[in-house]
């Protein structure tokens, strides 16, 4: 994808992101959210974004540069290809195991709490999950396969 469109598509992604997080404060102040067990709606969400995301990243086997670069981009981090390397390293093989299913459960929470929510959730994901994996040069295969498989199962 040329500059360009990858730039639109992250001024898009960051529209959603914030309306996504008002979402969760109006939700939260209208007593929707259980902060209690959850804690903040905003961070809980995020996180499951992260894990997500992390798949994607490393999906091919690699986490390249201009992954890295997407997500400080998209997210306002300043993660080098080292550290993220580090910090898949770290908490990888958790993300893996438990992604679909933190995933699953986000969505069944936004489900209960508001289905257009949980749409702009969706939209979300599956925006900066294209937009990570397009950052290289094109999707790949494997790319291809996890993002499939997150549609199918975890975001329907």
């Amino acid at each position: 994808m040329n500059e360009n469109g990858m730039e639109r598509k992250s001024d898009g992604f960051r529209v959603l992101y914030d309306q996504f997080v008002n979402s969760c404060d109006a939700a939260e102040a209208a007593g929707k959210w259980d902060k209690e067990e959850y804690g903040e709606m905003e961070g809980y969400f995020f996180n499951t974004l992260m894990g997500i995301l992390m798949n994607v990243v490393n999906a091919d086997g690699n986490i390249g540069e201009r992954e890295a670069e997407a997500l400080n981009e998209n997210f306002g981090f300043s993660y080098t290809v080292d550290e993220l390397i580090e910090l898949y390293g770290y908490c990888g093989k958790d993300l893996e195991a438990n992604y679909a299913e933190n995933t699953r459960a986000a969505m069944e929470l936004l489900c209960g709490i508001d289905e257009g929510l949980a749409q702009r959730f969706r939209e979300l994901v599956l925006t900066i999950c294209e937009i990570v994996a397009e950052s290289e040069d094109g999707v790949l295969e494997s790319e291809e396969h996890f993002l499939d498989s997150l549609k199918d199962a975890v975001l329907k």
